[in-house]
């Protein structure tokens, strides 16, 4: 009797640890589904087209967020959609978000930090709230051009506490805004002047040093690839040995690839790109 009881014991303990580790069963959207100028705010800025994939569930279905460049004071999600049937066509594992964001202005003053991370963050919460009915897993591949690949590095590596950012796509972002490189641009430097409100800053730290992305690289930033144009005149080779540098002093895996073009690099090499970044998220997003 003793023995029985003991292995009725042991059995039902057996059933107990096995029935918790059953995963959830996720429901399957076999169709895709396209919604466009989404709001996720307030303002008529913050607007986002999302593609959902066909076959999609919250098991695996991850994100790819689109940000577009134009200096943080100009540019449109509408730049980006030639990115859309590329990401589609060779990330079918992926739902895609496009977004915009609202822009840093002069008059009236609206500085690009925090607005804008503050908006990332936003349309991610926005994501994740509605991931039951999107089908969707919240975690994030940031993808930016330009000052959208600033941003996409800045906020994973400073802003994302939640710790959604899987990777990030950088293509064509300045990633350190004290370089010398920058100090002789007139316009250049009088747009640093926009990066956050100086009540917002460290105790001697300058707004340059405060919105690049590099000072905030530590050992828990994201696996990082990167593309770059070779004569590209905005962002200077200075740029992406600096990244490459801080990246791998805190051994943080990085990939950079060099194109014989200039800030162009997005579109004249689009279809490289997108096939180097599948490769990169399949060795590094699990």
């Amino acid at each position: 009797m003793t023995r029985n009881l003991k292995y009725l014991s042991f059995v039902f303990f057996i059933w107990i640890v096995f029935s918790g580790c059953k995963k959830e069963n996720f429901e399957i959207f076999e169709e895709p589904k396209t919604l466009l100028n989404v709001a996720y705010g307030s303002d008529a800025a913050q607007k986002a087209d999302i593609f959902l994939p066909a076959n999609r569930s919250q098991a695996d279905t991850r994100v790819v967020l689109i940000i577009h460049g134009g200096g943080w004071m100009a540019g449109d999600k509408k730049d980006m959609e030639s990115y859309i049937p590329k990401l589609q066509s060779q990330l079918k594992d992926y739902a895609v978000v496009n977004m915009n964001y609202r822009l840093a202005s002069i008059s009236p003053i609206r500085y690009m930090l925090p607005t804008q991370s503050d908006d990332i963050r936003s349309l991610m919460n926005y994501v994740q709230s509605n991931a039951d009915e999107f089908g969707v897993k919240p975690e994030f591949v940031v993808l930016g051009y330009s000052a959208g690949g600033h941003l996409a590095m800045l906020y994973a590596y400073r802003y994302d506490t939640d710790k959604r950012v899987k990777a990030v796509v950088n293509i064509a972002g300045p990633c350190n805004l004290d370089d010398s490189a920058y100090h002789s641009n007139p316009i250049f430097s009088f747009g640093m002047n926009y990066i956050t409100n100086p009540d917002n800053l460290p105790d001697g730290m300058t707004q340059a040093v405060f919105g690049s992305p590099v000072t905030w690289i530590s050992t828990k930033s994201q696996p990082t690839i990167s593309f770059y144009g070779s004569s590209d005149d905005l962002i200077p080779v200075s740029q992406h040995t600096k990244l490459e540098q801080s990246l791998n002093n805190v051994e943080v895996y990085n990939e950079k690839h060099i194109y014989d073009t200039g800030h162009d690099v997005s579109f004249k090499f689009a279809d490289d790109i997108i096939q180097k970044t599948k490769a990169f998220l399949s060795k590094h997003v699990r």
